[in-house]
């Protein structure tokens, strides 16, 4: 038995409603995020992209960009903020990164050692946030069984990252100071002032944040 079911684009209910039975649930397009998959004309489409620029006939149109899970081709749709959409709920499971490069990230499943190959430009989430991608980190990969298999892919919620370097400040403020780090990814992150190179630090990374040392 198929474990999700394709979802359809609705113009109906626009707030959110999760349907058990056929595991799906319904958003409004300003609440779609990079990396969902809903159905159009019975393909499914992962969202890639997102722009709240543009009206229609007086009211706000938001332009989403999609990329179909199957064929890989993209396109573009056009929806009224009381528009919604029918959100498949995936399988998911755990990977470890290996590697990426200019256009794959190169996956482990750690139980069975199995490696799988995805493409940047599945991965759920804001672009600015890959710079956080290390190898190494836990990933998690959505699933539409039994086809087409992985469609997409997110970083952890928090992950520890060693710090490599650190602005130093020469006239501190009072208080806490937060000042430029980098960390051993290259990534960028800005921490407390007491927080010395070599140290282990946690990042939320919805947010690309500091929490604490680890």
């Amino acid at each position: 038995m198929f474990r999700s079911i394709i979802a359809r684009l609705t113009t109906r209910h626009p707030a959110c409603v999760l349907n058990t039975q056929q595991r799906w649930y319904r958003v409004g397009p300003n609440a779609a995020r990079l990396g969902m998959v809903i159905d159009h004309s019975g393909s499914p489409l992962i969202v890639v992209g997102k722009d709240h620029g543009g009206t229609g006939r007086g009211q706000a149109v938001i332009k989403l960009t999609f990329k179909n899970a199957i064929t890989g081709a993209k396109s573009q749709e056009r929806f009224r903020a009381n528009d919604s959409l029918e959100v498949m709920l995936m399988v998911q499971k755990e990977y470890q990164c290996l590697y990426k490069d200019t256009e794959k990230i190169h996956l482990m499943d750690m139980a069975s050692y199995e490696e799988l190959s995805m493409d940047l430009d599945s991965f759920e989430g804001d672009k600015e946030r890959l710079l956080m991608l290390e190898d190494g980190m836990n990933i998690t990969v959505q699933t539409l069984e039994p086809e087409p298999g992985p469609v997409s892919w997110r970083l952890p919620a928090r992950h520890v990252f060693k710090v490599k370097s650190v602005e130093t400040r020469i006239v501190k403020d009072k208080g806490a100071t937060y000042v430029p780090a980098v960390l051993e990814n290259s990534a960028r992150v800005m921490v407390p002032d007491f927080v010395k190179p070599g140290e282990s630090i946690t990042v939320d990374l919805e947010r690309a944040e500091y929490v604490g040392r680890a």
